[in-house]
């Protein structure tokens, strides 16, 4: 039934002092899904359980999404250190996971028994303090001598010279005690160039003997040599192996690193001695020296692990990447080059990606996405350019990792990645909505309220009164379109608070009317279309009654804008085949919606009208100046009316405007927008007018929707500006086509009496 609107039911009011003390810190509960998902994710301790959250961003949220991740992590043991460390082969760096803060000191101890090693290494080449190697190489000295003696000897014999050279030794022939020269040998005759090239056969032949009894000697005592280095390195590092074992005792992976060290480096030098320093130091430098320690993770300043918000996810930010030197036009790299991505800085703990930001990084999302399904982080996709430049190319292993992963971003992204990626939905099972709108009680009055006064605080923004609180409600309950809900959008808040901030500046605080200001302030081009109705540009009547004429009600919605804007709706009938005729649809400029809402005016005027029959009347409909896309069933109630009143020859007050949409039974539907058309209609009232006698037809439906501005909302007050609901059909022809004393029998009966004049 239609029914006027009392003040106390369109005047927006909420009592803030039912919710005070306001100390409730909780978060507010449009977040309660989100939470309880991510909840749920870090209760099943399974990799693959990731959470994308569907949401708006803002850092505000970020910052509470963090903490919130940050008390269930607060309760789990410190994340362990991440190392990437050389085992057999330096260009194949392996990761190592080492406890708590136990990297750098593995770091240092690696660097320490390097520099021990070393140092215990040349001191045995150099000290004559072991008996043992001493003696053995006393005796290879004094062997080496006496062949070389044997040696000398056989030479003179021969008549030779013995010569040393660093390809082993040469026999010069003696003339007269003197070496030979070219020119002398070259005059002999051929019987004596043969003799001295025999007798130095004999002597070559004698020479390899001596020498091979030397080497065999010499490997020997290497061997002999080699066993006494490796009881001297055990001896030297044995109380500094124990002190390291004690450092690392309750970490098994560092201890098996250690002794792989221990055991490479030994085997490696003892392999390598060769009795000269000379030629042995710089073997013993590339063996010590392949042995470093990148701590790629450090988490030794961590408690528990860490939650990251990862800003620019770009691959390199994301895996990682392997740096490059120049030296002299030649790139090269190594283990210590190897940097994280904020994936390993967020291992064991949350990684948090604005979804939108992911996208826009080229092949961020795949690698991503591979990573999450391998389980490992790889650094193959770093190699390009510089490694083909560089002479000793890296080939980290795959790391491996563990954390969650939380996207946030909007519904149309997840459902093209759900339908389109069959990867997506196996990695991001859990999916969480953050509640567009959340019921007004008193906790969340006290929560909201907190928030407000966070933000007043954490910005050192001006104190704010309790009316302009209410005013934030008030906003907050407009962008839900509810009385009884809200909207909590903090970043809209914040920026309403700033706005509002900036106005107040000479009155000390924020009230309700610095509120108002930043939120109703009218944008230039709402301004430029409101001036068109002031100038007669865009015609509607607000005043008489006209046949076949009324005043419907649209929302211009730009996304960053929206505001209402009344239109004229006009019907012409003639004689015809009960066709209703949209000038809209004839010329493409009807949407599907919209076409839908014509056919469903024709079942309503059958409703009035013998079904058996066909009306004998064509209905040609308008919206008048509107020269875009029509769509929507919005109008559909004005439409029929529209058509009642051409063919009923009622006029239609024109200071009433009327929306809402209709189905086939004649019952009236909730719509879209219904402040700002209130608001619009309301606009146009005060250019062409007053608002005094104006009013709006709404269906009832939407009655708990009404937050509307304070000048509406006091016109209504004073009586001037009426909102009426209605419920069905019948309602709005109460309200805009009967006259007074007539019932809807007789409406219908004159109705019926026009029909059929067009039917002769």
């Amino acid at each position: 039934m239609k029914r006027e609107l009392t003040p106390k039911e369109v005047i927006y009011n909420i009592d803030l002092n039912q919710a005070f003390p306001f100390n409730n810190r909780n978060n507010v509960q449009q977040y309660s899904d989100v939470y309880k998902k991510i909840q749920l994710a870090f209760g099943i301790n399974k990799e693959g359980y990731n959470v994308y959250v569907v949401d708006t961003f803002s850092k505000d949220k970020i910052d509470d999404i963090t903490n919130f991740i940050k008390d269930i992590l607060k309760k789990r043991e410190k994340p362990k250190d991440i190392c990437y460390v050389i085992y057999e082969d330096a260009r194949y760096p392996t990761g190592l996971f080492l406890s708590n803060g136990n990297g750098l000191k593995m770091k240092k101890v690696v660097e320490e028994i390097k520099e021990l090693y070393y140092d215990s290494i040349i001191d045995f080449y150099n000290s004559s303090n072991n008996k043992d190697k001493e003696d053995i190489l006393d005796e290879v000295y004094k062997k080496r001598s006496e062949h070389i003696g044997t040696l000398v000897d056989m030479a003179k014999e021969e008549g030779f010279d013995l010569k040393a050279t660093t390809q082993g030794f040469v026999f010069i022939p003696l003339k007269e005690g003197e070496a030979m020269s070219e020119k002398d040998y070259d005059n002999l005759i051929q019987n004596d160039k043969d003799n001295i090239i025999t007798r130095a056969s004999k002597l070559k032949t004698g020479a390899e003997e001596i020498l091979e009894e030397l080497k065999e000697l010499e490997l020997d005592s290497i061997e002999k040599i080699r066993d006494i280095l490796g009881k001297y390195l055990e001896d030297v590092m044995k109380n500094n192996r124990e002190r390291y074992c004690n450092i690392f005792k309750d970490d098994e992976a560092a201890l098996e690193y250690l002794e792989f060290i221990y055991k490479h480096v030994e085997e490696s030098i003892i392999n390598s001695y060769t009795i000269n320093l000379e030629d042995d130091e710089g073997k013993i430098g590339e063996i010590l020296n392949k042995f470093q320690v990148n701590v790629i993770v450090d988490n030794s300043e961590n408690e528990y692990p860490q939650v990251i918000f990862e800003e620019d996810p770009t691959v390199n930010n994301l895996l990682g990447n392997i740096e490059y030197e120049n030296h002299n036009g030649v790139y090269s790299t190594d283990v210590s080059l190897i940097t994280s991505g904020s994936i390993l800085r967020a291992n064991e703990g949350c990684l948090i990606i604005r979804m939108s930001s992911l996208i826009n990084s080229p092949g961020s999302y795949f690698y991503l996405k591979k990573a999450l399904l391998n389980k490992k982080v790889s650094y193959d996709y770093n190699r390009g350019y510089f490694e083909f430049l560089s002479l000793n190319g890296l080939k980290p292993l795959s790391i491996n990792m563990n954390l969650k992963v939380i996207l946030i971003g909007d519904f149309e992204i997840y459902d093209l990645l759900y339908s389109n990626d069959e990867d997506f939905k196996n990695i991001f099972p859990i999916r969480a909505h953050m509640k567009s709108t959340i019921d007004v009680d008193n906790d969340v009055i006290a929560q909201v309220v907190n928030l407000i006064f966070k933000i007043v605080d954490n910005n050192k923004l001006l104190k704010i009164t309790e009316d302009g609180i209410k005013e934030i409600f008030k906003f907050l309950a407009r962008k839900a379109s509810s009385k009884s809900e809200i909207l909590v959008d903090e970043l809209e808040i914040e920026k309403l608070l700033f706005l509002a901030n900036n106005s107040a500046a000479l009155d000390g605080e924020i009230n309700a009317k610095h509120i108002i200001k930043a939120y109703y302030n009218e944008e230039h081009i709402e301004e430029e279309i409101f001036k068109m109705y002031k100038s007669k540009k865009m015609i509607i009547n607000v005043k008489d009654k006209i046949v076949g004429s009324i005043n419907g009600l649209a929302v211009i919605d730009l996304g960053y804008l929206s505001f209402g804007k009344p239109m004229r709706i006009t019907c012409v009938c003639t004689k015809g085949e009960g066709r209703i005729i949209d000038a809209q649809r004839e010329s493409n400029l009807s949407g599907k919606i919209h076409g839908k809402s014509l056919g469903i005016l024709k079942a309503v005027l059958n409703k009035f009208f013998s079904p058996y029959e066909r009306i004998p009347v064509n209905f040609h409909l308008s919206f008048e100046q509107t020269y875009g896309m029509v769509e929507g069933d919005s109008a559909s109630v004005a439409e029929i009316i529209a058509i009642i009143s051409s063919l009923s020859k009622r006029g239609i007050k024109q200071s009433i405007a009327v929306t809402g949409s209709i189905n086939q039974f004649g019952e009236i539907q909730p719509i879209g927008g219904v402040n700002e058309k209130i608001e619009g209609f309301f606009k146009v009232c005060e250019i062409l007018d007053t608002v005094k006698g104006k009013g709006v037809v709404i269906p009832a439906a939407n009655k708990d929707e009404l937050v509307l501005s304070p000048k509406v909302e006091e016109a209504v007050t004073r009586g001037d500006f009426k909102i009426y609901t209605m419920d069905d059909l019948t309602d709005a022809m109460k309200i805009l086509i009967q006259e007074e004393g007539e019932t809807l029998e007789e409406l219908l009966a004159f109705m019926k009496q026009e029909l059929n004049k067009y039917g002769k």
